[in-house]
């Protein structure tokens, strides 16, 4: 018994081990998903995008504990994302249902009229607009669009207006 018990123990690791000896890696080619989903095809004679709907919730608790700009540059970061934007929704649930939050969201969808244009035209990354104004690179880099410039300046000066309204809203910090 304890012979069977060893080969089958064996034959097991054996089984374990081979996936190890060639791994696969896996990448996204974004250029063969939008030859599938976005060029006209037989299956797709209109060209419009086959990408399924995403669903996005953002759940926050306490203003005082989750900082309501945070908050408000996770959002935009989601809407900013190289999808479709007919098939992306993005929800905020607020357990507490603190006001602070929901002024903080209200100004964060006034910006997002601003950010999400910037970002889809000139192919922005990271979308996060604190982590984008923080970057430590040129940002002019590779930016070959004559009016990059004028559209970062703009909207540089537009969200640090906007952390300003987020901060000074009442009971943030």
């Amino acid at each position: 018994m304890s012979v069977v018990c060893e080969i089958r123990f064996s034959f097991s690791w054996i089984l374990d081990q081979l996936p190890k000896l060639c791994p696969i890696n896996r990448s996204t080619d974004l250029n063969v998903l939008k030859e599938k989903f976005e060029v006209p095809s037989p299956n797709n004679p209109t060209g419009k995008s086959d990408l399924p709907g995403i669903y996005v919730f953002v759940s926050t608790a306490d203003p005082e504990k989750e900082l309501p700009l945070v908050t408000a540059n996770t959002i935009l970061s989601i809407l900013a994302t190289n999808y479709p934007i007919e098939k992306l929704s993005c929800y905020v649930s607020d357990d507490g249902g603190a006001l602070l939050t929901f002024g903080a969201m209200t100004e964060a969808a006034n910006f997002a009229n601003v950010w999400v244009p910037f970002c889809r035209k000139h192919n922005i990354e990271p979308r996060n607009p604190e982590s984008y104004f923080n970057l430590k690179r040129d940002p002019y880099k590779n930016k070959v669009k004559l009016d990059f410039v004028k559209d970062r300046r703009r909207v540089k000066r537009e969200y640090y207006e906007f952390k300003v309204m987020i901060n000074g809203l009442p009971n943030s910090r």
